[in-house]
């Protein structure tokens, strides 16, 4: 599926056939012209959409599909029989389950006119555009973080939902028990939301990250995870057992061994993935990566396993238009004149952050007063 690139954005805002001088029609006094000024628009608005795939694309999968379809548990796991001379098998049909993937129209736009246009420095259009990708980069990672560590459902349609992680709670409106894999065998009792009760603590936050780590092993998802936890609770990882933790130095620091203390260090990142990476927690189910973002709330964290850049296997889901592909688009208003000019631009998006695995996902919340999760507010 395509990411909406500058190339895309101009030829979309000025379709082939049509002369943007004249229709854009526009001298400013810094020397911009009205297809300049479009031009800037599609390159900063689709250096964006790009930005946000590299950063974020590690974590999800784009699609067009309206909802999902996936086995769930059903008594212990199906093995094939040994074959007999005199009889059939019994024939074998998977119990599905599905849910919805949401989808939102977005739009934001440049508060300009013509007098404006012919009148500002280029460096205030700029800033102007660099407000505008801002604020489509914050929606995208508010959107990707809500869903990530909500346990709600939303309603979508007449019995539709939009779901969270694995829950097997028959509380739920659409619960999920995974089929069993291997030894390990669901029940309703199964949950990808957990709740320490307690302060968080080095040791909380250890249990924690081994207990989420177990959970996504335990579905399959075996070999090198991701972490994103608070900024706020930097100091709390940094502070755990130093034969878990691994602190990450940049290659191009020089390590000195000095007295009987063994330094851990490790090279080799995720690509794709947001946050900024300080540490390794060497859990008994595989490394996870440690990211720190200022926008996951305090005494929470989200663990899941990246399979590449908008591979189907990853947690999260962007559904997109059919034929349209992911991104802001650049659409270029004129002005209702006998000679028309450009007068401001609209900036429209539409796209919705869902759960692609539900398994691949676990939501932690490590704080004293209850032994439910409760959903954060991302902001």
């Amino acid at each position: 599926m395509p990411i909406l690139g500058p190339k895309a954005l101009m030829d979309i805002a000025v379709p082939t056939g049509v002369d943007a001088g004249e229709v854009l029609r526009i001298e400013m006094e810094s020397g911009l012209s009205g297809p300049e000024v479009i031009a800037l628009a599609a390159t900063v608005i689709g250096e964006a959409n790009q930005y946000i795939m590299e950063r974020m694309g590690g974590l999800l999968t784009l699609t067009e599909r309206g909802h999902a379809r996936y086995r769930q548990g059903v008594g212990s796991a199906h093995v094939t029989p040994v074959s007999s001379e005199f009889a059939e098998p019994d024939g074998v049909r998977a119990d599905q389950i599905g849910h919805m993937l949401p989808r939102l129209d977005y739009k934001d736009a440049t508060a300009w006119s013509n007098k404006y246009l012919r009148r500002a420095p280029r460096e205030d259009v700029v800033d102007d555009l660099l407000e505008i990708k801002e604020g489509w980069t914050n929606r995208c990672i508010i959107d990707l973080l809500t869903r990530a560590l909500s346990d709600a459902e939303k309603r979508i349609g007449q019995a539709g939902y939009d779901v969270p992680w694995v829950i097997g709670d028959s509380g739920q409106n659409v619960p999920y028990i995974p089929p069993q894999r291997g030894l390990h065998v669901f029940d309703e009792t199964v949950t990808h939301f957990l709740r320490t009760n307690a302060a968080i603590s080095a040791s909380n936050a250890a249990t924690a990250l081994e207990t989420a780590a177990k959970k996504l092993a335990w579905q399959g998802h075996t070999g090198r995870k991701l972490a994103l936890v608070s900024e706020s609770n930097l100091a709390v990882y940094e502070g755990m057992n130093a034969k878990k933790f691994v602190r990450v130095i940049p290659g191009d620091v020089k390590l000195v061994q000095g007295g009987s203390d063994v330094l851990l260090v490790s090279e080799g990142t995720l690509e794709g993935v947001p946050g900024e990476l300080f540490g390794l927690y060497l859990s008994s189910y595989g490394v996870v990566e440690l990211r720190y973002h200022e926008r996951i709330p305090a005494n929470y964290f989200w663990m899941t396993k990246s399979y590449g850049v908008n591979h189907r296997q990853n947690g999260l889901a962007i559904r997109t238009e059919p034929g349209v592909g992911f991104g802001m688009k650049v659409d270029p208003q004129i002005s209702r004149s006998i000679v028309p000019a450009l007068e401001f631009v609209l900036f429209p998006a539409t796209h919705g952050v869902g759960v692609n695995d539900r398994t691949n996902g676990v939501a932690a919340q490590i704080a004293s007063g209850g032994a439910d999760y409760e959903s954060p507010t991302v902001t």
